[in-house]
């Protein structure tokens, strides 16, 4: 096999076991054993775990940043919004070993820990400047305040929504579900806050979605 492609193997490997088993019960003999290599052969591609989870992280994070980077100026409606949420939220959970225990990353992970907090705060700007791009067009009406905790509880279901799934809703990622319910909590949690027909058309696409997982 091509190095390019044991390289990819390994990783490949590593993304389903994390997701599966939790990153932190995952060895390196574990990873050889289900990509069907020497663990020789992987040591020659990654010295450790640790570069293994770098590696899926630039990818995550390559695959995310530029959905999360939202022009305020750009034309947006309802749909367009869900669609897009829809793809943030694919990408957390095809990598969603990252959001499973963050604390723990920190601790063992300084490198990838620094670079997520940075990407919570990117995202955390974005939608800020989403909310008050909408109040200036009186899509929205709320005061700094209220927008600010809004901001708050949004960025508290968008980092803690896999936690809440594994507990609540585990074959949930394997249909998609898990997503879906969450983009909903994050539509029907800005609904008091949206004029109409904005918030007419938000309530319907979440309640439309969520009436196709009954």
């Amino acid at each position: 096999m091509a190095r390019r492609d044991t390289r990819e193997l390994i990783l490949q490997t590593s993304l389903r076991l994390f997701n599966h088993l939790g990153e932190p019960n995952v060895t390196t003999n574990l990873i050889a054993d289900e990509a069907e290599i020497s663990p020789g052969n992987l040591y020659y591609h990654f010295r450790q775990k640790q570069d293994i989870v770098e590696n899926l992280f630039s990818r995550f994070a390559e695959s995310l940043l530029p959905l999360i980077d939202i022009s305020p100026d750009s034309p947006f409606d309802a749909e367009s919004l869900w669609f897009r949420m829809h793809m943030v939220f694919e990408v957390k959970g095809q990598y969603r070993f990252i959001y499973r225990n963050l604390s723990d990353l920190e601790n063992r992970m300084p490198n990838v820990d620094k670079a997520l907090k940075a990407i919570l705060l990117r995202e955390k700007t974005a939608i800020t400047a989403l909310f008050y791009a909408l109040s200036s067009r009186e899509v929205m009406r709320a005061r700094d305040m209220e927008l600010s905790l809004l901001t708050d509880q949004l960025m508290i279901t968008l980092t803690y929504w896999i936690p809440f799934a594994d507990l609540f809703d585990p074959q949930g990622f394997k249909d998609g579900t898990a997503q879906v319910k969450a983009i909903a909590r994050i539509f029907l949690l800005t609904l008091p806050y949206l004029n109409e027909p904005w918030r007419g058309e938000a309530e319907g696409l979440a309640q439309a979605y969520l009436g196709n997982l009954a």
